[in-house]
Formats: C-alpha cells, sequence, structure tokens
C-alpha cells in the first residue's frame, strides 16, 4: 500500500536572491511540500509512525529564515535533504519513495508581470 502527504502553501519569510535589494529585506515565500511512501508493515494509529507535519512546517520556516541563497533552487534542494532525512525515523513503518518540493517566490522583481514565479524538486528513490 502506497501513502502520500501533502502539506501545501506553508508560509516562510527569508532573504533569497541575487540581488542585494533581495537580501535587504525579507520576502514571503511558499513552499509545497509533497511525499510518497510504501508501507512496509501494517502501522499502527500511532503519530511515531508518521511524518509530524508540525516539524515539517518548522524545519521549513526555520531554514527558509536563518539560510540565504542566491537561487530558490538551491533552497528547494536543501529543504528536500532536510526533510529526507526527518523521513529516516519512521524508516521501520513507511520506505519514502519520492519527495517533491516546490519554492515559490510571488514577491519578485517580476510581480508586475507574473503571477507567480517558482521552482519543483523532485526525487524518486
Amino acid at each position: 500500500m502506497s501513502l502520500a502527504i501533502d502539506v501545501k502553501g506553508i508560509k516562510a519569510y527569508g532573504k533569497h536572491g541575487v540581488y542585494n535589494e533581495e537580501k535587504k529585506e525579507e520576502q514571503l515565500f511558499l513552499v509545497d511540500v509533497s511525499l510518497s511512501f510504501e508501507d512496509i508493515k501494517e502501522s499502527e494509529d500511532l503519530l511515531e509512525e508518521t511524518i509530524n507535519y508540525e516539524i515539517i512546517v518548522q524545519l521549513i520556516i526555520d531554514l527558509v529564515k536563518k539560510e540565504s541563497f542566491n537561487l530558490i533552487e538551491t533552497l528547494a534542494k536543501k529543504l528536500a535533504e532536510d526533510i529526507r532525512q526527518l523521513t529516516k525515523k519512521i524508516s521501520m513503518v513507511k520506505i519514502l519513495k519520492e519527495i517533491s518540493v516546490t519554492v515559490h517566490k510571488p514577491e519578485t522583481l517580476l510581480n508586475q508581470t507574473t503571477e507567480d514565479i517558482s521552482v519543483t524538486v523532485s526525487e524518486e528513490f
């Protein structure tokens, strides 16, 4: 049996971009995370046997705030790596099959002519 967990529209503020203005003041980033698992054994109704969404949300908010990358591609890759590390704690119950992280940057210099700019990083295992 497979299981998908999606957390969408996580609001986080940080200083990411190649221009000096983007590094001076925090801007809004929206992050979507999708995780696909294979259940390898019958699990009980226990939080310890799955991913705690609160931990994912807090990890994303903290990383977006404390790190600063020129490219949102790099931010998305780092978020995917850190979230993958979280999943290792539940590897006895579920095996991660795929992770996808999308970082939206709605407040770019192009927001006069674009609705949204985003980057998606996906990896299958």
